[in-house]
């Protein structure tokens, strides 16, 4: 059960504290006095979306806070477990409090028992903890694509529509990845004359990473060789070719050899003449050693021929494929390589998808099958059980049934044709299977309703007025409280459309539920309000020229004087007390 429910800085809500009690807890006031607020309090602490406007005027954060008091053994407490949360058991339960925050930027954080989690976390504790019914769950039952989970809650094994609706989506990601495969085969198709021409010309190339490197590197190295080869064969040339076109050291050679000659008559000339020799075999060898350098470069005109070549080729490719460099030359070929072969094996591989495809739509329908024939044997339940409610709630002629009628949902249209007869006759016998079968099963479920005697059954939501949908949602509620993990169960204004007599019954059965669960209910009838074991008043107040919403707990003697507004309005006569203690007691005794 809830305890207690303390909210801080909430819309109009400046501060405030609620302990609840046990049992049936109803929850008063005047229109737009904040009671609903109450209700969005819960929904946040819970994983309801939060938002910046959502803080009161003023403040910087909102907080909501909550403690709840929940037995041992109960589903939540694997929800706890699954995230690490500790908890403090004492006696036969175990307490949880729960607290969330949103500041005037937008942005929430939250905890369990001061651990933080996140809003995710918060909902799937709720699922186990609290079950809210408001008007808008009235509309929802006025939309027949909700009845099959109406119909479902009386399932005997609860899990068969989660393993159905599981495995419903894993065939139709098949179905999506196939139907795709299929589009992009055909898209590659109008291309694959390209695909083979440009795959097989980048086969016969065979570019590499390596070989463009070596190729770059030889060519690099070739255009290096050639200017060194073209300043050493100059060089030689100047040394070889003289002025007069011979040799530089042709003139040295003569003058030593005239020095020689006439070093006899003047000795001292000899000197001269032998540096004059000196420097002919000086030049004859830098010529000799300018040819060795000439010969030792290797220069092999074929092959820097064929690099350069190779290299217009890379060039080539890189312009045709439109990519600047090596890395993305191979990519693009890796690319266009795995496009054909995607094409050349697509036979193989459709083959094989719809051979998966029609193993998992058989297990599917033999999944739908059962859910079909446990969805049969709950009509009866349905039947049974909420007319005996209804006939409680004051239709004690009416009757209510639940039509089943088989799905008809085609498959897209997809042609098989290019991958053989046998792919295409799979394909139909998968699509006979799967447009048979939606999302929820074989079969749609519609809610129908004879609210009088005589009357024909006919859908719920051409017939039944606000009354009868509100009463029609607490019968459900009713039938299916035998055997609920939830906790607490919050009733916002559903007795909308009902008064008098209906009222007090309406009262009675929240009653009734509360023995099995705390029930928090908000209503404007003193007729349900007179079976509360615990009674609340919300109301504004203006404070400091600004308004705010509190609640207060009701003595019986307050309660009994709320209650007599609500019969009469805002003024209090002897009258309206009276009628209301008299509800209050008619209310108790049949309680006892």
């Amino acid at each position: 059960m809830l305890t207690q429910l303390n909210i801080q800085g909430l819309a109009i809500i400046d501060s405030l504290s609620i302990e609840f009690s046990h049992g049936f807890n109803v929850i008063t006031g005047e229109t737009g006095a904040g009671k609903s607020i109450l209700i969005k309090a819960l929904g946040f602490l819970l994983g309801a979306k939060a938002s910046a406007e959502s803080v009161r005027h003023g403040r910087d954060q909102a907080t909501v806070s909550g403690l709840f008091d929940v037995p041992h053994g109960h589903p939540c407490g694997r929800v706890l477990e699954t995230y690490g949360i500790d908890s403090e058991h004492e006696g036969s339960s175990f307490a949880i409090l729960v607290r969330r925050t949103v500041n005037n930027k937008g942005r929430s954080l939250a905890w369990i028992n001061d651990m933080p989690v996140t809003a995710t976390v918060l909902r799937e504790l709720a699922l186990t903890l609290i079950d809210v019914f408001g008007q808008h769950e009235n509309l929802r039952l006025l939309d027949s694509v909700q009845h099959i989970s109406c119909l479902d809650q009386f399932l005997r094994d609860r899990t068969l529509p989660t393993t159905y609706t599981e495995e419903y989506r894993a065939v139709h990601k098949q179905v999506q990845s196939l139907v795709g495969m299929i589009d992009g085969f055909r898209t590659k198709q109008r291309d694959a004359d390209y695909l083979l021409y440009r795959c097989n010309e980048l086969r016969t190339f065979s570019p590499s990473r390596e070989d463009y490197a070596a190729t770059h590197d030889l060519c690099l190295r070739a255009g290096h060789t050639m200017t060194l080869a073209k300043g050493l064969e100059e060089a030689q040339a100047c040394i070889d070719q003289g002025a007069n076109g011979e040799s530089l050291s042709h003139p040295l050679w003569e003058a030593s050899r005239i020095l020689g000659r006439i070093s006899t008559i003047a000795p001292d000339l000899g000197t001269i003449a032998e540096l004059a020799n000196q420097l002919a075999h000086q030049i004859d060898d830098l010529g000799f050693q300018l040819g060795k350098s000439f010969e030792r470069l290797e220069i092999n005109d074929d092959d820097i021929e064929m690099a350069q070549a190779r290299l217009a080729g890379y060039q080539e490719l890189f312009r045709k494929l439109a990519v600047t460099d090596i890395d993305s030359l191979i990519s693009e070929h890796e690319r266009l390589e795995a496009e054909l072969t995607f094409l050349e094996s697509a036979s193989v591989d459709v083959s094989r998808r719809l051979s998966e495809l029609e193993i998992s739509s058989k297990q599917l329908a033999i999944t739908a099958s059962e859910l079909s024939v446990a969805r049969k044997a709950a009509k009866g339940a349905v039947k049974r059980r909420i007319e005996a409610e209804l006939h409680a709630l004051a239709m004690p002629g009416a009757k209510i049934d639940v039509d089943l009628s088989a799905v008809h949902k085609p498959l897209v249209s997809t042609e098989f044709s290019t991958f053989g007869t046998e792919a295409e006759a799979v394909w139909a016998r998968v699509s006979e299977v799967l447009s048979g079968l939606g999302e929820h099963g074989a079969e749609k479920a519609q809610l129908l309703l004879a609210a009088n005697p005589g009357e024909p059954l006919l859908p719920l939501q051409k017939i039944a007025s606000g009354g009868e949908i509100s009463r029609i949602m607490l019968a459900l509620k009713k039938a299916l409280a035998a055997g609920a993990d939830t906790c607490i169960l919050v009733f916002d204004e559903i007795d909308t459309g009902i008064s008098g007599r209906v009222a007090a019954v309406v009262g009675r059965k929240m009653q009734e539920l509360s023995t099995e669960f705390q029930v928090i209910c908000i209503s404007h009838l003193a007729q349900v309000a007179a079976h509360a074991d615990a009674h609340f008043l919300v109301h504004k107040l203006s404070r400091d020229k600004r308004t705010e919403s509190t609640i207060s707990r009701l003595s019986p003697r307050s309660s009994e004087e709320e209650l007599a507004r609500l019969l009469s309005g805002e003024e209090l006569t002897p009258s309206s007390l009276a009628n209301a203690r008299a509800l209050v007691k008619k209310a108790k005794e049949r309680t006892v």
